[in-house]
C-alpha cells in the first residue's frame, strides 16, 4: 500500500484553516498588516460603518481587509449570546486566513453588536494574535458575555473606542468607560454623529488610519 506523506495527511486541515469565512468580503492588501471587521445587528459585511472602513484601509494604507458576516437572525440583542462560540470560531478562521495571505499583524474592529461579540472574543482569547482593537458604538446590555462596556476593562491590548456623541445611549456608555483612558485605551467621541456615524465616516476613517499607523 502506498505510504501517505505527512503533508497529504494534514492537507485537509490546512485547507480548512486557511479558507475564508462564509460570506466574508476580502480585499488583498500591499502590506503585511490586516484587519478583521464585524458589522452591527441588522447589517452585513458591506453596509454602514464597516464598508467605508474596509475600502479605505485597503486603498489608503494597504491593509488586507476581511469583513465578516456576523449572526443576524435575532431581534433581541441578548439572544446573540448563544451565537458567541460560532463567532469565536469564525474569528479564529479569519485569523488563519489572513496568516495564509502573508499577514503578520492583525487588528480587529467591531461596530455595535459586532463590538459586543468581538470584545467577548478578546476576553476569552487573551492570547489571540490581535495587535489592537477598535470598538465603534460600544454598548452594554443584559448579557454580560457580549456587553462591550463590561468586557472593555478586561481587554489588555491597545484599544480605540469610537462613538457618535449625538446618540444618548452610546454617549452614556462611553462616559462609563472614561476612567479606562490611559496608555493602552483611547476614546474618540464624534461630534454630531449618530450610532452608525452617518455623515461622519470621513472623520472616523481619518482617526482610525492615524491610530493604526502609530
Amino acid at each position: 500500500m502506498r505510504r501517505l506523506s505527512l503533508l497529504s495527511i494534514l492537507f485537509p486541515f490546512y485547507m480548512f484553516a486557511s479558507s475564508i469565512p462564509e460570506n466574508a468580503l476580502y480585499l488583498q492588501g500591499q502590506s503585511d498588516k490586516g484587519i478583521i471587521l464585524a458589522h452591527g445587528k441588522g447589517m452585513n459585511p458591506d453596509f454602514k460603518v464597516v464598508k467605508p472602513l474596509r475600502l479605505a484601509l485597503n486603498k489608503d494604507i494597504g491593509f488586507h481587509t476581511l469583513s465578516l458576516q456576523m449572526p443576524n437572525q435575532f431581534e433581541a440583542y441578548e439572544d446573540y449570546e448563544k451565537e458567541q462560540p460560532k463567532v469565536d470560531a469564525m474569528i479564529d478562521q479569519a485569523i488563519d486566513f489572513l496568516h495564509s495571505k502573508g499577514v503578520k499583524t492583525i487588528y480587529l474592529i467591531g461596530h455595535s453588536l459586532g463590538a459586543g461579540m468581538t470584545s467577548s472574543y478578546l476576553v476569552s482569547h487573551p492570547d489571540a494574535p490581535i495587535a489592537g482593537y477598535i470598538a465603534i458604538g460600544c454598548r452594554g446590555n443584559q448579557s454580560k458575555l457580549i456587553s462591550c462596556t463590561d468586557n472593555m476593562p478586561k481587554i489588555k491590548i491597545k484599544t480605540l473606542d469610537i462613538w457618535g456623541r449625538d446618540n444618548n445611549e452610546d454617549e452614556s456608555f462611553a462616559v462609563m468607560r472614561a476612567p479606562l483612558v490611559g496608555e493602552h485605551y483611547r476614546q474618540y467621541g464624534v461630534e454630531g454623529a449618530n450610532h452608525v456615524l452617518d455623515g461622519s465616516m470621513d472623520f472616523v476613517v481619518e482617526e482610525v488610519e492615524g491610530w493604526l499607523e502609530k
